[in-house]
């Protein structure tokens, strides 16, 4: 019995979705919410990090043009490519391609993440591996935010609406199962507070979705490092700040309050007890204005916080209808 073109099976992964699909797999072996992996998630883990490595890098120079991917210029031949025989660049050549031919930034700390993956895998494909497993989670993990970043900054935003949406469900997996690493967590978390974190001390919270202090309010993008989620309303970002971390009144505390309108906006952004990265305890920070309200006094008679020019006790609405 032969079977009918409605019965027969196909595989179909294109080069970002296959790329996606191998991090599903890393993150479904790593991401415990306690204790290390097992041995055998671990190898896995290494060799599909490392396949998604190839992947994705070599479907961004595909992109540039097909002809990026072959070892050797003199054998480029298009119907050879698309029949999939042909040999592809290696892993050192595919980097420096990509930094040189289509002007990417790696930066020598990201390449030698992507050298010592490729090593480990080789090690592990080829020989065998004995290895201290910390050291082997950590590699992982130092890759594995690196390709979340490539996927982030040059996959992504390239692809149309349709390509995003097969694809979404996977990454919001990869995104959740991110934070339960807790090697890729203290990975990301130190590379982010020695780069894009530092200078925004003041202003760094922590994010409601991810948990990680790595949220910079700047009243325009409100973007989360880690996630990374944009909060584009910050009405909607303080209420959620608010909510997620509930702030209980000292006794006697007369503002019960944590959520006010900011007396420089006027817009109900101001949160009185806003944990920041700068260690000051909980700081009045405005999630509109990205200020940090410390010199306001709370009127003596509505209870309104303001900004005293002088050494008044009650606020400017206050003081008028009192005329």
């Amino acid at each position: 019995m032969t079977e009918s073109a409605s019965q027969r099976r196909h595989i179909h992964f294109p080069p970002i979705p296959n790329g996606i699909d191998y991090l599903r797999d890393v993150i479904d072996r790593l991401a415990y919410e306690s204790g290390q992996p097992s041995e055998r998630d671990l190898k896995y883990a290494v060799l599909h990090l490392q396949a998604a490595a190839e992947v994705l890098l070599k479907a961004r120079l595909h992109e540039e043009h097909w002809s990026l991917i072959i070892a050797k210029a003199d054998s480029t031949n298009r119907k050879k490519f698309e029949a999939g025989d042909f040999d592809s660049a290696s892993n050192a050549e595919s980097i420096r391609r990509l930094v040189h031919v289509v002007g990417l930034e790696i930066s020598d700390e990201d390449k030698t993440t992507l050298f010592d993956l490729a090593k480990t895998r080789n090690k592990l494909q080829h020989w065998g591996l004995t290895e201290e497993v910390n050291a082997v989670l950590k590699r992982a993990a130092k890759a594995l935010d690196f390709l979340i970043r490539f996927l982030d900054q040059y996959l992504l935003p390239n692809i149309d609406a349709e390509a995003k949406e097969a694809v979404a469900d996977d990454l919001d997996e990869i995104r959740s199962g991110l934070t339960r690493i807790k090697s890729y967590v203290n990975s990301r978390m130190n590379r982010l507070r020695k780069s894009d974190l530092k200078g925004h001390e003041e202003a760094t919270i922590r994010c409601p979705d991810c948990q990680q202090f790595a949220l910079i309010v700047d009243g325009a993008t409100n973007r989360c490092l880690f996630c990374p989620r944009i909060w584009e309303d910050p009405l909607e970002l303080a209420s959620t700040y608010e909510n997620a971390f509930d702030y209980f009144p000292a006794p006697g505390d007369p503002y019960e309050e944590t959520l006010v309108d900011c007396p420089d906006c006027d817009t109900l952004t101001l949160v009185l007890e806003a944990e920041t990265v700068a260690g000051k305890g909980a700081v009045p920070l405005c999630f509109n204005c990205a200020s940090v309200q410390d010199d306001l006094e709370g009127c003596m008679r509505c209870g309104k916080l303001y900004r005293p020019t002088d050494e008044e006790v009650i606020c400017s609405d206050c003081f008028v209808s009192l005329g």
